[in-house]
């Protein structure tokens, strides 16, 4: 055990005569002060009694006319789905469908096997007899089914055996798996390769990928919703936003037939979900009212495909180990798309513009890393997401392989975001750590000040310069925001009442009439002055109504219960989510349409985590009751 190891020892006792000589020095007393006096501010603050007190809000939304409304519509799906259900029951084929799906961990390898050989094999024996050579990629294929065909076991008894897939999925909240008797399809999977293998040789390589690729995830997705939810937090910055939009509206429909036909997933209404529902109505108004409705009519069908994937997201994940799963699963997407920014900053292997960086300003240095996300400053608005949710990874996870796994994510993304070179991103994450520090472990409060004070002995000076030159107008990219927030606000003097519509075309033919100087942009560089310009007042308005419920649900949740993994994974939500609005100061940051994706994904997730937070206090109740009820008999 490491907590009985010489070197835990030394380095636990080190920290701790650290720790009492800081408490006594001058500055730990200063820090100290400092702590009480804002903890007394806190304790009296009204905006602590609006984000953390119990005003029965879902009590009142209830008995509002809106939840009545939305809890009937729920009661309507739930009597739909139990007149349909039975019907579907006796469908030979969907039964058949969902057995051959759920035996799918069950069945041989030796099927896997043979599916990827044929699959393989038939467009490299082809490519060979008409051209003389073969497909690479194929012929990897055909060889990686051989040792497969070897194996007569399910991967269920390969994984339940093997001590690192037992640690890999215990990282992603998943438990040993069901040992059934191992299930053989040879004649299917067969005939399933044989199929793939010709497809493969008739059709190019990339429309064979995406052709089969969207058939099997389909039905995958269409057999669990959940399939769908994990599979879009992952690939939501590895992947078009094009795609991405398939994949949600896969998961849509499936949890559409989840909820209305089969009755799978029951719909469930919190007082966030009404302002989501205003918001969206806002979004169809601004676009029937807009000045160019060609222009709105796309990115409205985007931001309503994610406010319904939200909808899909908060029923769905609701259970502690899906949650925590898709917080897994976000981490190690964000570990690839953060090493895959320090591999462009190694090499030198990406694009620079010189919109991004003041060259007379900060002189020509190494440039500034995009990532997968094709812009600085959006990679480090993703990036805020994935350190906070990091770091709250090693409070949530109790085996120290998995810590260090969190600590590993935590600083290739750190890398990540320094070489950003982001300002509104450094800023955020400050805040956000900040915030997580004071709701989860206020002793990181004092470690934070004493980093700030000795950070500057170690940042780079490029770094610092950076850094430093926030809010200074000689770096043109600040005076290039300024003059950009200024013409947007004349704007606003003009169309604050209902907005002028969303869309980059929009925007731009309205903007450049306002315009100051040379300072022309597709966007107000500022989320909410950007919100009121597109919507109008209204949608601000709405927009606060939605964030004030998202914080209220995970800080609420952050101090309540006895959960307290449940209590860090909320904590980061709302830190992560308060360092994201910070930048949203500085940056539009809807503008690109997956982080938008990212943005109702963590709205869920919050909302999410209040339910199973309620859950969790349910059931200490009944279990206190009942412990009550045996100790009065």
């Amino acid at each position: 055990m490491i907590s009985r190891s010489l070197t835990y020892w030394l380095a636990t006792s080190l920290a701790g005569v650290l720790a009492r000589w800081f408490q006594h020095s001058l500055i730990g007393r200063f820090c100290a002060a400092v702590r009480r006096t804002f903890n007394k501010y806190w304790q009296e603050s009204g905006l602590r009694h609006i984000l953390l007190g119990n005003f029965g809000v879902q009590k009142n939304f209830d008995k509002s006319l809106c939840g009545k409304v939305l809890h009937g519509f729920s009661n309507a799906a739930t009597r739909c789905a139990s007149r349909i259900e039975p019907h579907v029951d006796k469908s030979l084929f969907l039964s058949a469908s969902r057995g051959f799906f759920s035996n799918l961990p069950h069945i041989s390898l030796r099927s896997y096997g043979v599916l990827l050989f044929l699959t393989g094999v038939i467009p490299s024996a082809a490519s060979f007899a008409l051209h003389g050579y073969f497909p690479l990629l194929m012929a990897v294929v055909a060889v990686a089914g051989l040792p497969l065909m070897l194996i007569n076991r399910s991967f269920a008894g390969m994984f339940n055996g093997s001590w690192l897939a037992k640690k890999a999925g215990r990282f992603f909240y998943l438990g040993e798996l069901d040992e059934d008797d191992v299930r053989h399809y040879l004649p299917l999977f067969a005939l399933l390769g044989a199929a793939f293998g010709t497809a493969a040789h008739v059709l190019d390589l990339t429309t064979f990928v995406f052709l089969i690729g969207g058939l099997v995830g389909g039905l995958l997705v269409l057999y669990k919703t959940e399939i769908g939810v994990f599979a879009t937090a992952f690939l939501l910055p590895l992947m078009p936003t094009m795609l991405i939009l398939g994949l949600v509206a896969a998961t849509a429909l499936s949890f559409f037939i989840k909820v209305f036909v089969t009755g799978k997933i029951r719909l469930r209404f919190a007082a966030i979900d009404m302002f989501v529902l205003i918001f969206a109505l806002i979004v169809a108004l601004s676009t029937a009212f807009s000045f160019n409705i060609a222009s709105s009519l796309p990115v409205a069908a985007v931001y309503l495909i994610f406010i319904v994937f939200y909808f899909v997201v908060k029923n769905t994940i609701n259970t502690r180990q899906k949650f925590f799963a898709v917080l897994s699963i976000i981490a190690v997407s964000g570990l690839l798309v953060a090493a895959f920014g320090v591999w462009q900053r190694l090499t030198g292997n990406f694009v620079m513009t010189e919109a991004w960086l003041d060259a007379q300003f900060f002189g020509y240095g190494a440039g500034r890393i995009y990532s997968t996300l094709e812009n600085p400053n959006v990679f480090g608005k993703y990036l805020i997401f994935i350190l906070v949710i990091a770091f709250g990874m090693i409070y949530y996870f109790r085996e120290y392989l998995h810590k260090f796994a969190a600590i590993g994510i935590l600083g290739v993304a750190a890398l990540s975001i320094i070489f950003t070179q982001s300002r509104g991103a450094w800023l955020g994450l400050i805040f956000a750590m900040g915030v997580f520090a004071l709701l989860r472990d206020r002793r990181l409060v004092i470690l934070g000040l004493i980093a700030l004070i000795i950070a500057p002995f170690f940042i780079p000076p490029e770094v610092m310069t950076r850094f430093l030159s926030i809010g200074d107008l000689a770096d043109t990219s600040t005076s290039f925001r300024v003059s950009i927030w200024l013409g947007s606000l004349d704007m606003i003097r003009v169309f604050w009442p209902i907005g002028i519509g969303l869309g980059a075309e929009n925007f731009t033919m309205i903007y450049n009439l306002y315009a100051f100087s040379a300072a022309h942009a597709l966007h107000s560089h500022n989320l909410f002055l950007q919100l009121i310009i597109d919507f109008g007042v209204s949608g601000l308005a709405v927009f606060f109504l939605i964030m004030t419920s998202f914080f209220k649900s995970t800080f609420v949740s952050a101090t309540a219960g006895l959960d307290r993994a449940m209590q860090a994974a909320a904590a980061v939500l709302g830190a992560a989510m308060l360092g994201f609005l910070i930048q949203g100061l500085t940056d539009n940051v809807w503008f690109n349409y997956r982080v938008l994706g990212f943005f109702w994904l963590i709205v869920a997730l919050g909302a999410a985590s209040r339910s199973l937070i309620l859950q969790n206090i349910d059931i200490e109740e009944d279990k206190d009751d009942k412990t009550n009820e045996q100790a009065t008999f």
